[in-house]
């Protein structure tokens, strides 16, 4: 029981200080609140998106402020489309000392993670592995009543999502909404339009309690580009060692055809706080299944890691990291790793919280 204590040491949002992950420096924090003070205001005028990339930010940072102002261009011009969600059937649930629960949690093994392959963004199912690790981590959080689930586009994180929810108490049916979240107004095939009408109906007829997913490229695992598909040793091979421990061991070094981690970071991140943390406001218990880097990013933001840390931290396969949020900061809260799907007892030498992930000196693990 005390490795499952409640820990609430608060982690505070990286609003008023943080890494330097962004720009380098103290004044990390300038081009997040850069982007939140104009979102009311985008309107896709190119002028602005312009103003965005260049006003108030050191010069570091410029690079990143565009790629945010696209980012958020897109997220505006989505958000007119009225989202789908379930119509509650009961009076919220009691809050006590928080708001909403959050869980995050990557997918299962894949088939390259098995091979120990660059996996990116390339569509990989699960094996026979990463099944039961979804299996043992949606038991882990059972007792968690999910109101809303967001993952990435790609199989391995949806179907990590679904397989963990069958291990659910509330027996709530998980219910994937095409489209994502904001929906894309009357565009896409016929079939996808009528899938997502479908979703709609089933989230406020059905005769069963239901939670939607939905998923968004804004949670995709960060893209490799040309180390897609190739193993550490090939790499190298093909690029050399110095080049490759850069590409995999930096945060703002893009691989050919790739992104760098920064370039991950601002997309998550971005998703984040304009989408998921108002349903947290809300008072909703939101579970967001997707990747290693993804993960690193969204912890480190809520944690306040330093680039360091970030790069450290060793995001396990299929673990639930768990928090509670007051509607101000998020407390990192213990979670009991899931069981071994062996033995069926809690796995041993599996770190549990956020702190306990931190190895000093190994930055190795970014496949």
């Amino acid at each position: 029981m005390e490795a499952c204590t409640l820990r609430m040491a608060t982690l505070l949002p990286k609003v008023n200080g943080g890494s330097g992950f962004l720009a380098g420096d103290g004044s990390s924090s300038r081009l997040m609140l850069h982007v939140q003070e104009q979102v009311r205001s985008i309107s896709g005028d190119a002028k602005l998106v312009n103003s965005v990339r260049a006003q108030s930010l050191p010069p570091q940072s410029r690079p990143s402020a565009g790629a945010a102002a696209t980012i958020l261009r897109e997220a505006v011009r989505e958000t007119i489309v009225k989202s789908i969600s379930p119509k509650p059937t009961q009076p919220a649930r009691e809050l006590t000392n928080f708001q909403g629960q959050l869980v995050l949690m990557r997918h299962g093994e894949s088939m390259w993670n098995d091979l120990k392959l660059f996996t990116g963004d390339v569509d990989i199912p699960l094996t026979e592995k990463g099944i039961m690790e979804a299996l043992a981590g949606g038991k882990a959080v059972s007792e968690i009543d999910f109101d809303i689930i967001f993952t990435s586009r790609l199989g391995r994180a949806k179907q990590t999502a679904l397989i963990a929810m069958t291990q659910n108490a509330y027996k709530r049916v998980p219910v994937l909404v095409r489209g994502g979240y904001y929906g894309k107004g009357k565009t896409g095939d016929d079939n996808r339009l009528r899938l997502r009408d479908a979703a709609a109906n089933a989230l406020e007829h059905a005769s069963c309690k239901m939670v939607p997913v939905y998923a968004d490229p804004a949670l995709n695992e960060r893209c490799y580009g040309d180390l897609q598909g190739l193993s550490k040793e090939a790499a190298v091979k093909e690029f050399g060692e110095d080049t490759v421990r850069k590409w995999r061991r930096s945060h703002d070094t893009r691989p050919p055809n790739g992104e760098s981690l920064q370039d991950t970071f601002i997309r998550s991140v971005h998703f984040f706080q304009q989408t998921i943390e108002p349903r947290l406001k809300e008072g909703r218990n939101v579970l967001v299944v997707a990747h290693g880097n993804v993960l690193r990013c969204i912890i480190s933001y809520l944690s306040g890691l330093s680039d360091e840390e970030m790069l450290r931290l060793q995001v396990v396969t299929a673990l639930p990291y768990a928090y509670t949020y007051d509607g101000n900061s998020f407390a990192e809260c213990c979670v009991m790793p899931p069981n071994d799907p062996n033995t069926n007892h809690p796995k041993k030498g599996v770190p549990l919280g956020i702190s306990s992930v931190l190895k000093k000196g190994e930055i190795d693990s970014l496949i």
